[in-house]
């Protein structure tokens, strides 16, 4: 797969047909997913590219700042999501006043000027586009078709009769709906990051943890989740519950929340080693976070939701 910072860079390097899905596709959801699908079809049968035109921050990070919302994956995450759904090559351009000065009229012809071989464009019913996000998914299609480009409209997709979005995502994460989550993304919400050697807090009251060093834009509810482990040492994914908050019992001042796994299954957590690169795919929330009056209530809680978890994710 390329990845490409310009357009006309993928102009030079790709002299087969080019079948460009565009948007900002935050967290690939389900939807994000029938516009890929379209452009890889549209690839197959003109014997050329699928390309994802994105970019690697939020175009409301450049026009309204303030008002930016948190990304639900880095642009590297974006980018392997692309391509496992059949993306040839990403052109992940940085937003700038160039894009953000073009009328919606002229769009089309922008892309076609840059790339030579441009057979087609597909985009979501609630695509946007050109100066003052004027332009809709209707507006593109008549105007590509005019110039002879094939441009086809992916209608939005709906679970639980809401149609999903990158927004709606973020609320269900916010508020730890992670079963609606993994509805709209069509896959388990995936945590990634590397073990460190944290404080040992959890060892200290018979719950040992790995410590996991994430910090992502989208925070989910601080609370206990239960889940699978994915690692390479092991064959088999491994059961296990997580707490991701600022641990108010333990911690009295704390303010970056930390998330921390305990295995259901018997491991010595330190077979894990610092460094390690761990996944975690959420499957349930348990409970909110809570500050609990003594440690040994805290403990009584956690010995409740290893049994709750267990009960979710066993067998897996």
């Amino acid at each position: 797969m390329g990845v490409f910072s310009s357009i006309e860079t993928l102009d030079r390097d790709c002299t087969l047909p080019v079948n460009l899905s565009l948007g900002m596709f935050d967290g690939v959801h389900v939807g994000h997913q029938q516009v890929l699908e379209s452009a890889v079809t549209h690839a197959r049968r003109s014997k050329g590219y699928a390309v994802a035109f994105t970019f690697p921050c939020h175009p409301a990070k450049y026009l309204r700042p303030e008002r930016a919302p948190p990304l639900l994956m880095s642009p590297r995450e974006k980018v392997i999501m692309l391509e496992s759904f059949g993306i040839d090559h990403v052109i992940l351009r940085k937003f700038d006043d160039e894009l953000a000065e073009i009328p919606a009229a002229e769009f089309p012809t922008f892309l076609k000027d840059r790339i030579s071989s441009l057979h087609s464009m597909s985009v979501g019913r609630n695509f946007r586009f050109g100066k003052g996000r004027e332009g809709d998914s209707s507006f593109l299609k008549k105007i590509g078709e005019s110039i002879g480009l094939s441009v086809t409209v992916v209608e939005s997709k709906v679970t639980r009769g809401n149609i999903v979005s990158s927004s709606r995502i973020r609320e269900a994460l916010g508020i730890g709906d992670i079963e609606k989550v993994n509805d709209m993304l069509g896959r388990e919400y995936l945590i990634t990051g590397e073990v460190f050697s944290g404080k040992k807090m959890g060892r200290s009251i018979g719950f040992p943890t790995m410590n996991l060093d994430w910090n992502p834009e989208a925070l989910p509810a601080y609370g206990v989740y239960a889940g699978i482990v994915k690692h390479r040492k092991f064959e088999k994914n491994l059961p296990a519950v997580a707490n991701y908050g600022l641990r108010p019992t333990l911690e009295h001042k704390a303010s970056t929340p930390k998330l921390e796994i305990h295995s259901l299954i018997d491991l010595d957590t330190e077979i894990w080693g610092c460094g390690s690169k761990i996944e975690m795919a959420l499957q349930h929330f348990i409970r909110p976070e809570k500050k609990f009056d003594t440690v040994d209530d805290l403990k009584t809680q956690i010995n409740i939701d290893k049994e709750k978890a267990k009960e979710l994710v066993l067998p897996f």
